[in-house]
């Protein structure tokens, strides 16, 4: 049972991870809605099992199989594989209609192979067991795990008929499942058992033991591997394992117990924690700065660092890019569009070459600004003067070269003390407080089971939510909405106008904020820009363009750099050991691709 407690742990965290994982291909599943076994019982001492699996397939599949652990018999015989009235061949080829056995060191692994796409197919795995039965001098037992707990589906319907070789009537066999008892059905026969079981989920499995007379075999054929074995033993053990499991049931209730209480326990404190860290460290500085959008510039900041303002502290290729665009708007640099090479389908490719001007500015660049304008001219020097292929070498001076550049940028914007040193406490303070209340939802799930998923997912949640506490100063929280509202102006350029002389400024802001291509190309087509807008970007062919040659050529240049610089987001089998008493064999689960 505890098992099924840490599938609902690693559930909760995969579908966490799922989700923010890109699903590249179209997703296919298979379920095993039913499972019919055969059981029967030679007068030799052998087990005939013949199981039949009902596969239902959603997509295209080529294989399953079917292994079985090494444990409860000596030794595996006459494997087969069928369909309908078809035998599969068994032969190493992989071609539909054959299989293969594999044997390791802990199981045996039948693998066929078939071809399916979204139908309903049955196959049938028949082998015969030796060694599989305890024989005592009276009594014989068998004890088989029929599906096993390791298995990936779930089960809808599960029906197992066991036979004997004569009928002994139905007050000379007994049998004990073992198995979520509300779910199984087992009746005693004249000359075995039927099982029926219903909703059996993947972590679920069914074991039977059976005890029947041993006159049932050929005297001769068979002999005895437990003289100490009897009905009455077999009886005992059963009732201390009722016992045990009536014990364990009511141990999990009283933990299950615990388990809800600390659910609602850690729910309350962790909400309570994140409420009382964040009103004390994090709740934001009021201003009166309006928020209406408006395309005139708040400052004079760089565009980088109102980049990183405005987009959560974080430093990327847009930040890169903006810095660059706006050492060329100072002349630092020119970038040149060159004659369109033709790309995958006929489609044509633009490429922008740099080159470096005689004009410097030491005192007016920022150090960041100065490596930048360092590494880029000597790559130009090396030969290396296209913008796509700046930072193309991947080695680990270029990254070296990056890691500190990120490392100048953010400790120059750190330095305007736009963020509040003290709320970095509070989100310190209540990940450590988070961080303990998630162990505590843990063990509450450990306990009572989906239940403790809900305290999972709200320490989780809040523990993530630290973050959230870190706040800007009053000067810091005045900048941002000031920046955030020319933001907003540049995102909705058709309602304004800007003049030929600074459109290039505002759109080297839009690259700095993230601003789409699309986005980009509506702020400089919107203002009708001449050939003197951007005098450091010559378009290729040179003389007059129109405003949407313009725009296409800068929101190419501006994508060009963002998706190839550093910091981008795009980028006959022997068997195992015999049977023995109280012990069950068998438990085979299975896959299929």
């Amino acid at each position: 049972m505890r098992y099924r407690y840490y599938t609902y742990i690693s559930a909760f965290f995969l579908l966490l991870i799922s989700t923010l994982l890109p699903h590249s291909m179209e997703a296919k599943s298979y379920t095993i809605p039913e499972i019919r076994v055969e059981v029967a019982v030679q007068e030799d001492g052998t087990i005939h099992i013949t199981e039949h699996r009902t596969y239902y397939f959603d997509g295209s599949f080529s294989w399953a199989d079917y292994r079985l652990p090494l444990q409860g018999y000596t030794a595996i015989k006459d494997i087969r594989v069928r369909e309908n009235n078809t035998a599969f061949i068994n032969q190493n080829s992989e071609e539909p209609g054959t299989f293969q056995v594999q044997r390791g060191d802990e199981q045996i692994r039948i693998q066929w192979f078939y071809d399916a796409n979204d139908e309903q197919r049955t196959f049938s795995i028949s082998y015969t067991l030796e060694g599989a039965v305890v024989v005592g001098s009276e009594w014989v037992e068998f004890f088989w795990n029929y599906i096993s707990a390791d298995r990936d589906q779930d089960t809808e319907r599960l029906h197992i008929e066991m036979k004997l070789p004569q009928s002994v009537g139905s007050d000379s066999i007994y049998s004990w499942e073992r198995g979520p008892a509300n779910k199984i059905t087992l009746t005693n026969t004249e000359n075995g058992y039927l099982v029926t079981a219903k909703n059996l989920n993947e972590d679920e499995s069914v074991k039977i033991r059976s005890v029947f007379p041993r006159y049932i075999f050929n005297q001769q054929d068979v002999t005895t591997t437990n003289s100490d074995f009897t009905l009455a033993l077999a009886r005992e053990d059963e009732q201390q394992y009722q016992q045990a499991l009536a014990e364990q049931q009511e141990q999990d209730d009283r933990y299950a117990q615990y388990g809800r209480q600390l659910t609602i326990l850690t729910s309350l404190l962790s909400i309570a924690a994140f409420l009382f860290f964040y009103r004390k460290y994090g709740k934001r500085f009021s201003t009166n700065i309006s928020s209406t959008e408006t395309i005139m510039t708040p400052g004079r900041l760089k565009p980088a660092t109102t980049g990183w303002l405005l987009q959560g502290r974080n430093i990327n290729s847009t930040h890169l890019m903006a810095t660059l665009l706006d050492l060329a708007r100072q002349g630092q640099f020119i970038i040149k569009e060159e004659k369109s090479e033709e790309g995958w389908f006929g489609s044509e490719k633009k490429r922008f070459r740099i080159e470096k001007t005689e004009t410097t500015f030491p005192d007016e660049l920022t150090d960041w600004e100065s490596s930048l304008s360092s590494f880029v001219s000597e790559q130009i020097g090396g030969g290396n003067n296209y913008i796509d292929e700046l930072f193309s070498d991947s080695s680990y001076s270029s990254s070296k070269w990056f890691s500190n550049w990120k490392k100048q940028l953010n400790d120059y914007c750190r330095a305007k003390n736009w963020y509040d040193k003290e709320s970095y406490k509070g989100a310190y303070s209540n990940a450590g407080v988070q961080f303990f209340l998630l162990i505590l939802a843990i063990l509450a799930t450990y306990w009572a089971g989906p239940l403790g998923i809900a305290s999972l997912a709200i320490t989780f949640v809040l523990l993530v939510s630290s973050v959230a506490i870190i706040r800007r100063t009053a000067e810091g929280e005045q900048t941002y909405k000031r920046w955030k509202a020319y933001k907003e102006g540049l995102k909705n350029a058709k309602a304004h106008s800007i003049g030929n002389d600074i459109l290039d400024k505002h759109v080297i802001y839009a690259v700095a904020f993230g601003l789409s291509k699309s986005q980009i190309k509506t702020i400089i087509e919107e203002n009708n820009p001449s050939s003197s807008a951007f005098v450091w970007l010559m378009i290729y062919p040179s003389g007059a363009r129109s405003s949407a040659d313009i725009a296409n050529s800068f929101s190419t240049l501006s994508a060009t750099g963002t998706t190839s610089f550093p910091g981008s987001s795009s980028a006959g089998t022997a068997g195992g050991s015999g049977a023995s008493a109280g012990a069950a064999g068998g438990g085979a689960a299975g896959g299929a691709g």
